[in-house]
């Protein structure tokens, strides 16, 4: 689907803080909002060519279904002409819950959600696009471990620094699109760079922060004052890449995304126009092949080991930090691990009765995936955490001269590792136990990297034609 014309754009923002005292859904022992340690906003924007119209979405809270449920009546779109991607903050991904409660900050939400939504329509005006890269390798590292022995751990902040301040295989890559006003004024500014941002998450007092996404942001918004265009963050593909600094507070929060908004301002002083601005959308669906579940006997060993282990965790005993491969921090409360550690157990089960009963099973997971294409820049929504391997592989491989990879983009499928992540056992590889799915098989994540690969070359195809 391609438009043909001049290229138009309509965005908005409204301010999305909640009050103190929210719900939170963490595990920690205070399952509300103790503190508002910045601004919270949420973005809509809308780029509209001839009679293709794709209506996005924003924010740091999980809101895919009804926001593109929103959206789409707003704009008057098929659903599948709507985006609504996630920053995936820690520090307001815990506040997640205040939505279900009709009766508080939620209802609010969406009133302000549906009336921004609704905005849009009246306000696309013509516009420029253009694109610039810059690189920020101070604020991330590879989380995901390897020991002497071969086997995967999740590296947290302990861990990291006990290495000598560790980055590891990262992507460094912060990528600008600049929208622009007929006039020069820029009208919507688009942030895309990988890692988890957590800083700021406290798992036992719950706060709200932007964390270094959303600082970033306001840092860049803030450099055209006093014009102050729409900002989005896409997040990348973080699933094996966290912020440094995990849970070190607000003042470090703050610090990192400084850094990256000076990455993003830096890029917004020097940007290429693109040549031709054509606009286009793609769909279509990877399919992530599922390997066969352990044997009865192995469940049943891996189930006796999981017991053992919540018997200890529940008799107090601090040497709690490992079970099947996972591993655990000592600074964890022991309820946190308890709570980390039971879905285990459920999986388990759950296997042990797809074995006793003859179940069958899907063979692959459907991922659906969409590229937004505008010129020579392309954008692949991805609806899952993939490993930055993944979106690394996508752009390499596009025929686009700017492609980014935007994770938690329509919906959330959980961790996705490449081929070469099958069979580890840390937390992110083995996500797979904490749903009702199998493990899953090579080529995994690769496949995602195909079917991408595929759409981006129908895509600049349709485009030239």
């Amino acid at each position: 689907m391609v438009g043909r014309g001049r290229l138009e754009v309509a965005a908005a923002r409204f301010d999305c803080t909640p009050p103190l005292g929210v719900p939170s859904p963490t595990l920690g022992l205070n399952p509300v909002v103790r503190q508002i340690q910045g601004p919270m906003e949420t973005r809509l924007f809308a780029l509209r060519q001839g009679s293709l119209t794709i209506g996005w979405a924003n924010s740091d809270y999980s809101i895919v279904g009804p926001g593109r449920r929103i959206l789409s009546e707003a704009l008057n779109l098929p659903l599948e002409q709507t985006v609504v991607s996630e920053t995936h903050n820690h520090s307001v991904v815990t506040a997640g819950g205040l939505f279900s409660n009709a009766r508080g900050f939620g209802s609010g939400f969406f009133r302000d959600f549906r009336e921004a939504a609704r905005s849009l329509q009246r306000r696309f005006e013509p516009a420029t696009l253009s694109w610039a890269l810059e690189e920020q390798r101070t604020i991330t590292y590879n989380r995901k471990g390897r020991r002497q022995d071969g086997s995967t751990y999740f590296m947290r902040e302990e861990d990291r620094i006990n290495l000598g301040d560790f980055a590891g295989a990262i992507d460094p890559l912060a990528t600008l699109l600049r929208f622009d006003r007929i006039n020069g004024d820029p009208l919507l500014l688009m942030g895309h760079f990988t890692g988890h941002p957590v800083v700021s998450y406290n798992l036992e007092e719950p706060v709200i922060n932007p964390d270094y996404s959303g600082w970033s942001i306001m840092d860049l918004v803030e450099s055209f004052y006093p014009r102050r265009p729409v900002g989005v963050f896409l997040q990348g593909c973080a699933g094996d890449i966290s912020a440094k600094g995990m849970f070190d507070g607000p003042i470090r929060a703050r610090a990192a995304g400084a850094r990256l908004g000076e990455s993003f301002i830096r890029a917004s002083e020097k940007t290429t126009t693109v040549r031709t601005d054509a606009l286009g959308l793609a769909r279509g669906t990877a399919q992530i092949p599922f390997g066969p579940l352990p044997s009865v006997r192995e469940l049943k060993r891996q189930r006796a080991e999981l017991l053992d282990f919540q018997k200890r965790a529940e008799a107090g005993d601090e040497d709690t930090l490992r079970v099947l491969g996972y591993n655990f921090s000592a600074y964890m409360e022991m309820k946190y691990r308890r709570n980390l550690a039971r879905p285990l157990l459920r999986w388990t089960d759950w296997a042990l009765e797809v074995h006793e009963k003859g179940t069958v099973l899907p063979d692959s997971l459907p991922l659906p995936l969409q590229v937004v294409a505008l010129g020579e820049v392309a954008i692949v929504t991805i609806p899952c955490e993939a490993f930055s391997s993944i979106g690394i592989r996508i752009r390499e491989q596009s025929p686009f001269r700017v492609t980014i990879p935007a994770a938690y983009s329509n919906g959330y499928l959980g961790y996705i590792g490449a081929s070469e992540d099958v069979g580890d056992r840390e937390y992110m590889s083995a996500f797979y136990r904490y749903t009702r799915r199998p493990p899953f098989a090579r080529p995994a994540g690769d496949a995602i990297v195909q079917k991408a690969v595929e759409l981006l070359e129908k895509s600049q195809h349709a485009m030239i034609r």
